[in-house]
């Protein structure tokens, strides 16, 4: 297993773009790629990633294991949701998590993560939670708008708790986990290769730490 850590130990021949499922190209099973923040600037956003709305940055944080967090941290600017996305790696089958934190949030305190999205974030997939209703939700995104694919029913989270939300994506088989366990399973195949991406819903403010993507 090749591991890597972005961007500290960004490598471009890991990187290489993945235009299909299956194309010679993709990168190789077994590789991982993680997310600790550690050499990009305080203040700002990730290196290597495109903020469509919100304000990102990377915090420090010394409630939690690593040092720093990526924080979104806009609540009032009236827009529906705040995304920010990763440009590399791109690929196809992989298994996804990500720990987050809600701070705030009255409207729909919900975070979710994208996945296997394209060059501008419009078009993949996305799971959210949304702790107003406590739904697990897995949609996928046509032109920038979401499309239902399943719910399921969680505890809604509780400010400054921090829980666990992955995907786990091979072939046309879909796992959504939370908190380390299996809560809904999809098929689908309309996207097979893309971008990973965070995301938050109307004035939630939250952190999200531990992001990792293998390869499968």
């Amino acid at each position: 297993m090749r591991a890597g850590t972005l961007p500290a130990l960004l490598c471009l021949a890991m990187m290489s773009a993945s235009p299909a499922r299956g194309d010679s190209r993709s990168p190789l099973p077994g590789r991982t790629y993680t997310w600790t923040f550690a050499a990009d600037t305080l203040g700002q956003p990730p290196a290597f990633s495109r903020v469509a709305s919100g304000q990102w940055a990377v915090v420090e944080d010394s409630s939690q294991t690593g040092p720093r967090v990526l924080r979104q941290s806009e609540s009032d600017d009236g827009i529906g949701s705040h995304t920010l996305q990763f440009l590399k790696p791109r690929v196809a089958d992989q298994r996804l998590e990500v720990r987050y934190r809600i701070r705030s949030g009255d409207i729909d305190p919900s975070v979710g993560i994208g996945f296997q999205l394209d060059a501008k974030g419009r078009n993949g997939y996305l799971v959210r939670v949304s702790g107003r209703n406590g739904e697990l939700i897995a949609h996928y995104l046509l032109n920038g708008k979401r499309r239902d694919l399943k719910m399921v029913a969680i505890e809604p989270p509780r400010a400054d708790e921090w829980h666990t939300l992955g995907v786990r994506r091979a072939g046309e088989r879909l796992e959504v986990l939370y908190d380390g366990a299996v809560k809904m399973k999809i098929r689908d195949e309309r996207f097979g290769v893309g971008n990973v991406g965070l995301w938050t819903g109307d004035d939630t403010v939250a952190d999200f730490s531990g992001l990792a993507v293998t390869t499968l």
